[in-house]
């Protein structure tokens, strides 16, 4: 079972994207947030979850500077970024900081699950 952290700070989006993952009998939510802050309250527990799928443009700052908090949480824990701005600077940024993969908000939902599954593979 492969556990899911979800940072969007688009409610309806994110609510979208955890019944989708949700209704994979190998993924599960385990936590969401909806900006920097409440993302960095979720990874109090090094071992909550195995993948987050992260959106850089949140409410209180960019999601960019949560990969690093994230890679120092939990080392073994993949990183999906999910954004609108995909400009080939912020791709490289993201990967550079540790995303495992970036995608844009374009992907389609299959695209996602794949991404999500294959990381912890």
């Amino acid at each position: 079972m492969r556990r899911v952290l979800l940072v969007e700070d688009h409610s309806s989006f994110r609510r979208a994207m955890a019944f989708v993952l949700e209704r994979e009998p190998d993924l599960r939510v385990v936590a969401q947030a909806g900006s920097l802050a409440e993302a960095r309250s979720k990874m109090n527990d090094e071992n909550a979850f195995d993948v987050t799928v992260l959106d850089l443009g949140l409410p209180d700052g960019n999601g960019m500077d949560l990969i690093s908090d994230l890679r120092e949480t939990n080392p073994e824990a993949s990183i999906v970024v999910l954004s609108v701005d995909l400009d080939p600077k912020n791709r490289a940024l993201a990967l550079e900081r540790g995303a495992d993969v970036v995608l844009g908000k374009e992907a389609s939902i299959t695209q996602i699950v794949a991404a999500v599954r294959n990381l912890q593979a």
